[in-house]
């Protein structure tokens, strides 16, 4: 949001309420923390908030989708199911934005990106400023 005011010539902005830190991340509602993410990233979300396919958003130049996780330890399952989303919109790079990986996660990334070509980006909440 602050990034679309200074976008659109405001100054001198303060966001009131908004979350500043990983336990207030947590607390927000799924929907809330799923758009806190993508207009983060300065995306564009999902034009459908239910039944979205695996697509949450897309990155804003590139239009590569954007699955948002509001978990812990995301699992092989995760990134299987977002090769689906991805393959679906005809796209090589895409990216799940969460709390952490577990090790499946990770290992079906490297697989998907060695043998299918699908770059599936891994992001941690806490290090989305060095994707995005």
């Amino acid at each position: 949001m602050k990034g679309r005011l200074i976008r659109a010539g405001a100054s001198d902005i303060r966001i009131i309420g908004a979350p500043k830190t990983i336990e207030e991340l947590k607390a927000l509602e799924p929907f809330h923390f799923q758009n806190w993410v993508i207009d983060r990233i300065g995306g564009v979300p999902s034009s459908k908030k239910v039944d979205d396919k695996g697509v949450d958003g897309y990155t804003f130049m590139a239009r590569e989708p954007v699955q948002v996780k509001q978990s812990e330890d995301i699992g092989r399952n995760i990134v299987d199911n977002f090769e689906t989303a991805m393959r679906r919109k005809h796209k090589t790079v895409g990216y799940i934005v969460a709390f952490s990986f577990g090790k499946g996660a990770y290992e079906e990334a490297a697989r998907a990106k060695l043998e299918d070509k699908l770059d599936i980006k891994l992001v941690r909440v806490d290090e989305m400023d060095k994707y995005f």
